[in-house]
């Protein structure tokens, strides 16, 4: 499912009558007296034009405040909930969903405005003919969310995932995939060093529930029975025997002297209860699974203890740093983090099978604190949550929207050159390897000039503000592809090529240079404030004032001879150097 355009007739106060194409494959229209559609087939579109895994790529650019985050909003929105909400906006959106022969079918999602040239409810699936003229669809379409919107905050961590993926393991798993990815292909330098939390949320009496002395790891072990042995349906407990309940108990209420080797060793009690146990196969076989997924997890901390990584003294918080000597455990670490996560999406199914709860516990409570710069970090944040969208949906063949607000945020200027490129190469990697031949559409807000150049003409969606009706206006920007950055910036997206403090510096020599009375003892300040301006041109016509002003002859031979470190031999062979050229210059004439 494709996105075509967002036709909106009225949204708040920011944006009235508008048609955002999404896609240079069509032209769409729309007529927002009669509500007709129109859908036209662009001859001159170019088929898989950044490859055969991304659609399309519809940068939107203006400046701050103008509306560009809100359009990511709208489409991020899409559902059949959200859009009951907003009563007071009419918009609808048009998704290309396949071609069939000489027809492309499509499909309408309406909220609050409908199409007069095809039937009135809702959810509508339709085709277009190579006429021009429509059909219904009486199959219709299943509603699929298969969109992906990674919001990045300045300091380049969180972003959004229909819910926020990070906050659990699977996420830090997926972040350390895509820091290996990135980092084996030198796009990023720095070295992965990660603090994970592991607060007490989650525990029965968490506000004050930390056995004095107890270290990182004792900690990640003390906090798994504690969840075994306190689940609210003690799904495991009701399996184990009297003894071994009594020696949970004990460790979980009394102070002992080792949390982490006494612990450790429970674990494995109960795993070797749980394998015995004489209920349904299958049921005892995840329950052992399950608890022998937290123990590979511990495993691997300990491991870690051992390849220069810290592991910190603090009883919340554990601190990885990747190296080429510990790689192997980081990618174990992953592995055992996908599987923990794995097995415990089975216990919830089970424990719903049962017509019980499960409770929501995460061994590790946050995505890591990655100690990099903002603009790596916000890099591998895209990759992880891509991943991991991938791990939610490994079922679906459906391609992906995926929405960046600020995509270049944190990034210098040259990673902005080069990020279309580092996004087309890798994704394109990843969706051959694990997308199951789904293909990207990406869509994002940007204030950077410098990624324009590397976008199909017609694609670059401009918001800029009506000042006679106060909404914001979307155009399309035709020439950007292979253009010169500079020409790209002076053109669409600033109104001068001079910073405005130096511009009214610049102004302000002139006003004085103007002047008809010379203000004494300014002169000599005002030449040198003229010699900070780098821009040449600018700078000699400033001069050239000057010297009329000022009649200093600024610009005469002996002024310059001055200026340059010669003796008195050499400033002779210049002037006649200078002399025989002059000469030379009125011969030709």
């Amino acid at each position: 499912m494709k996105l075509i355009a967002l036709v909106i007739k009225q949204y708040d106060e920011l944006f009235k009558e508008q048609i955002f194409n999404f896609s240079d494959e069509y032209k769409v229209n729309f007529n927002f007296e009669t509500n007709e559609l129109k859908i036209d087939k662009n001859s001159d579109y170019i088929e898989n034009f950044y490859g055969e895994s991304i659609y399309n790529i519809s940068p939107i650019v203006g400046i701050n405040g103008i509306g560009k985050t809100t359009v990511l909003n709208i489409i991020s929105g899409y559902s059949p909930g959200k859009r009951e909400q907003d009563s007071d906006n009419q918009y609808f959106f048009l998704f290309e969903i396949g071609k069939q022969e000489d027809r492309v079918r499509f499909k309408l999602s309406y909220n609050n405005l409908s199409v007069a040239n095809l039937p009135a409810y809702r959810e509508r699936t339709f085709y277009r003919n190579q006429d021009g003229s429509f059909d219904c669809d009486p199959e219709g379409y299943d509603v699929t969310r298969n969109i992906l919107y990674v919001n990045l905050p300045s300091k380049g961590k969180g972003g959004v995932i229909e819910s926020r993926t990070t906050l659990n393991q699977e996420g830090l798993a997926m972040f350390i995939h895509s820091y290996l990815w990135l980092s084996d292909r030198k796009i990023i330098s720095s070295v992965l060093s990660c603090s994970l939390d592991i607060s007490p949320y989650g525990l029965k009496d968490y506000s004050n529930s930390i056995p004095i002395g107890i270290k990182a790891i004792g900690f990640l072990i003390y906090k798994s029975i504690h969840n075994i042995f306190y689940e609210e349906d003690e799904f495991i407990k009701k399996l184990l025997s009297e003894s071994l309940l009594s020696k949970c108990e004990k460790y979980l209420k009394e102070d002992v002297s080792d949390y982490e080797n006494y612990g450790f060793n429970l674990l494995l009690e109960i795993v070797k209860e749980l394998d015995k146990n004489e209920v349904k196969a299958e049921t005892r076989k995840i329950r052992k699974e399950y608890v022998e997924s937290i123990i590979s997890i511990v495993k691997v901390f300990r491991k870690f203890r051992y390849v220069s990584t810290k592991i910190e003294d603090d009883s919340e918080y554990i601190l990885l740093k990747y190296s080429n000597n510990n790689r192997r455990l980081f990618e174990d670490l992953n592995d055992r983090l996908l599987q923990y996560t794995k097995l415990k999406g089975l216990m919830r199914d089970l424990c719903y099978d049962l017509n019980k709860s499960f409770n929501n516990y995460n061994l590790i409570k946050e995505t890591p604190n990655y100690h990099m710069s903002t603009g790596e970090g916000n890099l591998i944040e895209i990759f992880s949550q891509l991943y991991t969208y991938l791990s939610m949906h490994e079922e679906s063949s459906e391609d992906i929207i995926l929405l960046v607000d600020e995509l270049e945020s944190g990034m210098h200027l040259e990673w902005s050159r080069r990020l279309i490129k580092i996004l087309i190469d890798n994704l394109s990697e990843i969706l051959e390897d694990e997308g199951k031949g789904r293909k990207i559409q990406l869509i994002f807000t940007t204030h950077s000039p410098y990624m324009l150049s590397d976008i199909k003409p017609g694609n670059v969606i401009m918001i800029e503000k009506n000042q006679e009706t106060g909404y914001s206006e979307g155009k399309v920007l035709q020439n950007t592809f292979a253009k010169n950055i500079q020409e790209i910036m002076k053109e669409n997206l600033i109104d001068n090529i001079y910073g405005d403090f130096a511009l009214a510096k610049i102004n302000s020599m002139i006003e004085r240079l103007n002047e008809k009375e010379e203000q004494e003892g300014n002169e000599e300040e005002l030449l040198k404030e003229i010699h900070l301006i780098s821009e040449p041109i600018l700078r000699n016509k400033l001069l050239e004032m000057y010297d009329k002003k000022y009649n200093t002859s600024e610009f005469s031979i002996e002024k310059q001879l001055q200026k340059l470190n010669l003796n008195e031999e050499q400033r002779q062979q210049v002037r006649a150097m200078i002399k025989a050229n002059i000469s030379n210059a009125d011969a030709d004439k």
